[in-house]
């Protein structure tokens, strides 16, 4: 929400009367320096040759500096600027408020913001006029940063009055800032001559090239001086006549105009008349900008004076009638409700009163739309003017620390506005009590804070109103935080049949919408979508005002619960920086959190499957989330809850010692709430079953199915089940595995868990088992198709000999009767996706055949071994495609692949249980019994796999 005035992001538009510097162009855009530092005194057109820089390139970023002296208004002024020529430029400086008092805060907001610069697709040219205005050691630091470590896509012009600040040595000593002075600036006598219309050594001389001299000197000559009548100034004295001159050859009413405008630096010609009582000032601007008289129009109808011309204007201001001005284009801007504009021109008028009005006026949408900063500095301007606060100005203040996570300073604010409100002002003691009970829960602990809230709904008059939903959904909120789940639903129902019954549709909704929230943390995927998705109902404003509770977070992971990884990526991310921009600290470390997860969950699946991305994502969400976990809340949960998911996390991705953290995390565990008792318990289950020590992963799995069917919480729950019935089908105990398998599969079905299911290799075994044991086969259909599983119709064994059977006992062979059949079959497999054609084939099998039509021989046995796994079920075995032939073998399973996939687990954690498995899957030499020299190479390759296994085994 930040109101930037469009003349400081807006390249300023020059006369056509201007001539192109267009070697000193070249010089800076041809330059291979990405740095430029234009730097001279007052009028020598640098923000002119900036212009024409911005001019010359596809994309620019401009914004004259006007004296900051807070980083954060910098940077929001930057991002606003960025943001008018990349809309999509994504980059939030509230989210690093809380980092602020840091020693390497400024090392960072930079760093951010040069990756956020990065990440646009264009590059572009970043113009920075005016640097010399502003003496903030921070801005300062942050500017030298954006320069040593400019963004890759990125050309940095600045310009200043003043040379280099001393951080800036390095870059100049290795040569790579390209400077320009007031040296290269200066007009040649040539250019000096093509200006005036004629050539004049003593006018050259008297001006060196100065610019501002040079025009000025043109607009006394076109109103009739002679040349001679022109004295010769020093450059000190120079400038003062020049505008004197021009001033003095201008009408009373233009001159008494340019006095009393000059106090405002963008110039609003409605705000003018209005401020000026007159009705003239567009047209007297553009009489002025027309004629060169140091006006400059800018975009949007809006004109400012060169920056010498308005200091000279304002040497003799009347300072009363100045600050009269200025309060009442404050009061000019505030009816119109640009608050931004009214506080500072408030704030130059020595406004304070007016200051509050505004700040009372605006401070619930600007808290929503998450514009701290500017609330920061108005509080700040009124607490240096030791202004009085008033009771409601004392609740503004407190809430607007208490959405900022400052509580301690919200609560003495709050406790000295609570017993000096009016008790008939209700909408401000409820809105005072509930940041009252954010402090708490934040501080103290949840029962506390439901405490103060239980006595706040005592005094609602009507339960299903507006106001009383505001008190509610906090409590609501407090008790889904602290995995009170019943409860929160049971209130949650309550007050969605209240506002039924009173026929309140609108805060019903309001309701329905956490439900979302409540069902996700309950297991239930599918219910929090449907809340989710029905809320999109409700008018986007009001959606914006309930944001201030977030459910997209959570929603994201029900929705990659339920398969939908796009959806669920797209909407955790597209949250994060809503979280980020509005500043809402509370859950922003909860948003990265989910987002950890979602990613850790889908790299996961993908390692298993065999793919090889890294956690690289995973990892930079989670340490996000870890550095925002302990800022805003100071409770003993928070602190445990903190360190146990900062084990959990290093647990999965540190080095070192992990029975230590194990240990702390079993010590941890019981502190917590139990929702996240049941995360961590999941991330344990998940850890040892990686590791093969699958006695601890079923503790775990049985732990957090009793704490999840205890506390209504079935999430990791249901996955443990699965668990146990993988471990139970590994130890071949059918009967346990069946009524597993029935819980587990069911529970998926119900809640909508189904995205486990993809991790093929573990959770396969489980649809094949209850395909072929006729357990829920509705629903196991259903679940097979979602993970794509084709059940097996033929196994076939290669290692030891070749036999093929189309039932997993081995009972029932395949008729292939023919040796080269059978290898034929084998050679198929071993291709996989490569394929092979009727060449490969014959050298490989019918080398030596005396056969006079090879083709038709392998067309032949191809026909056969398609025909008999046909009638084992399999109903497109064999496909021609490019010439080359390939056998599906979605529905075939060979020990050879099954042998190979048990050595790449081995490679990866080279446990004894896994060489085990090796050696119990190597019957023999690879197709034992056949010639098949094409096959030599497999033999070796599971040769020396068996005996390394053996190796390991035997140690």
């Amino acid at each position: 929400m930040i109101n930037i005035p469009s003349v400081r992001i807006t390249v300023p538009k020059g006369s056509a009367a201007l001539i192109t510097r267009k070697n000193l162009l070249n010089t800076v855009l041809a330059s291979p320096k990405k740095l430029a530092y234009i730097h001279a005194g007052a009028g020598y057109g640098k923000t002119t040759f900036l212009s024409q820089v911005a001019g010359g390139a596809e994309n620019v970023v401009w914004l004259s500096l006007e004296g900051e002296d807070d980083i954060f208004t910098f940077v929001n002024e930057l991002c606003a600027a960025i943001k008018q020529t990349f809309p999509e430029f994504d980059f939030a400086s509230s989210e690093y408020l809380p980092f602020a008092e840091k020693d390497d805060f400024i090392s960072m907001l930079a760093g951010a913001m040069i990756c956020s610069m990065e990440n646009l697709t264009k590059d572009f040219v970043l113009v920075l006029d005016d640097v010399h205005t502003t003496e903030n050691a921070g801005v300062k630091q942050l500017l030298s940063g954006l320069m040593k470590y400019a963004p890759k896509n990125a050309r940095l012009c600045l310009g200043s009055r003043e040379a280099p600040w001393d951080d800036l040595l390095s870059l100049r000593i290795k040569g790579d800032i390209l400077e320009l002075t007031q040296k290269e600036l200066a007009f040649t006598r040539e250019e000096t001559a093509g200006i005036l219309g004629f050539d004049d050594s003593s006018l050259y001389d008297s001006t060196e090239g100065w610019p501002l001299a040079v025009g000025s000197f043109k607009m006394l000559l076109e109103s009739g001086m002679p040349v001679c009548d022109i004295p010769s100034f020093g450059k000190e004295a120079l400038y003062a006549y020049l505008f004197r001159e021009c001033v003095g050859s201008l009408n009373t009413g233009l001159v008494n105009f340019l006095k009393w405008s000059a106090c405002f630096t963008e110039l609003d010609p409605q705000m003018l008349d209005e401020v000026l009582s007159i009705k003239n000032a567009r047209l007297m601007l553009e009489s002025l900008a027309s004629r060169n008289i140091f006006t400059i129009k800018t975009g949007e109808g809006f004109y400012r004076y060169h920056t010498l011309f308005r200091n000279s204007l304002l040497k003799d201001r009347d300072e009363s009638g100045t600050l009269q001005l200025l309060e009442k284009a404050a009061r000019y801007y505030f009816l119109k409700k640009q608050y931004s504009i009214a506080a500072r021109y408030a704030i130059d008028a020595k406004g304070y009163g007016f200051l509050a009005e505004i700040i009372l006026a605006c401070y619930r949408d600007y808290i929503k739309a998450g514009s701290y900063n500017e609330l920061r500095i108005w509080f700040r301007a009124l607490n240096d003017a030791h202004a009085e606060f008033s009771p409601r100005l004392l609740v503004a203040k407190g809430v607007y620390l208490s959405v900022v996570g400052n509580f301690v300073e919200a609560e003495a604010c709050l406790t000295a506005a609570i017993p000096l409100l009016n008790q008939n002002d209700k909408e401000l003691y409820i809105e005072a009590m509930i940041h009252q009970a954010r402090m708490l829960r934040n501080f103290i602990s949840f029962e506390e804070s439901n405490k103060l809230l239980d006595e706040l709904i005592t005094r609602l008059d009507d339960p299903t109103s507006e106001r009383s939903y505001s008190v509610v959904i906090e409590k609501i909120y407090n008790l889904c935080w602290n995995s009170q789940i019943r409860e929160s639903y049971a209130l949650c129902r309550w007050m969605i049949e209240e506002c039924a019954r009173a026929g309140n549709l609108k805060v019903k909704a309001w309701y329905e919408r956490y439900l979302s929230v409540i069902h996700f943390v309950a297991g239930r995927m599918k219910d929090a979508v449907y809340y989710y998705e029905k809320s999109m109902e409700i008018p986007e404003n009001e959606r914006s005002y309930l944001d201030m509770h977030s459910i997209d977070i959570f929603v994201a992971k029900a929705y990659q619960m339920l398969g939908q990884r796009d959806k669920a990526v797209s909407l955790v991310t597209a949250e994060l920086s809503k979280l980020r921009s509005a500043g809402r600290y509370e859950e922003l470390w909860l948003g990265y959190l989910f987002a950890a997860e979602i990613h850790y969950q889908s790299t996961s699946i993908d390692r298993v499957n065999g793919g090889s991305p890294t956690f690289e994502t995973t990892i930079r969400y989670f340490t996000l989330a870890n550095e925002y976990a302990p800022l805003y809340r100071k409770t003993q949960f928070q602190m445990d809850l903190t360190k146990l998911l900062y084990n959990i996390y290093s647990l999965l991705f540190a080095t070192g010692d992990k029975e230590k953290i194990i240990s702390e995390i079993y010590e941890d565990i019981p502190k917590v709430g139990d929702y996240f008792k049941t995360i961590a318990l999941g991330r344990l289950y998940h850890y040892f079953g990686i590791v093969s020590d699958f006695e601890r992963a079923a503790s775990c799995a049985k732990r957090s199915i009793e704490i999840g069917e205890r506390a209504d919480m079935m999430m990791v729950a249901t996955m443990a089940y699965g668990v146990l019935t993988r471990i139970a089908l590994a130890k071949g105990a059918s009967e346990e595995a069946s009524l597993l398998t029935r819980r587990f599969l069911s529970l998926c079905h119900e809640t909508g868990s189904y995205e486990y299911l993809r991790m093929r290799k573990a959770y396969d075994p489980i649809l094949e088992f209850a395909y072929n044991n006729g357990i829920e086969p509705e629903v196991t259909g259903q679940l097979m198709e979602f993970a794509c599983f084709t059940p097996k119709k033929v196994y076939i064994e290669l290692l030891g000999g070749f036999s093929a059977f189309q039932d997993k006992e081995r009972l029932v062979p395949l008729k292939l009767r023919r040796k080269k059949e059978r290898e034929l079959l084998a050679f198929l497999l071993g291709a996989g996706n490569r394929g092979a054609t009727k060449e490969q084939i014959y050298n490989a099998i019918w080398w030596d055949s005396e056969s006079e039509n090879v083709k038709n021989l392998i067309a032949v046995n191809l026909t056969n071994i398609k025909s008999e796994l046909g009638r084992a079920g399999i109903e497109q075995s064999i496909v021609c495609r490019d010439n080359r032939y390939f056998i599906c073998r979605d529905e075939i399973e060979y020990d050879a692949d099954l042998f190979e996939k048990a050595y790449a687990d081995y490679k990866q954690s080279g446990t004894a249980a896994q060489a085990k498995k090796l050696l119990s899957l190597y019957k023999g030499e690879y197709l034992a019994g056949f010639e098949a020299l094409w096959a030599e190479p497999m033999r070796i390759k599971y040769r020396d796999i068996y005996e390394e296994a053996r190796h390991v085994v035997c140690q």
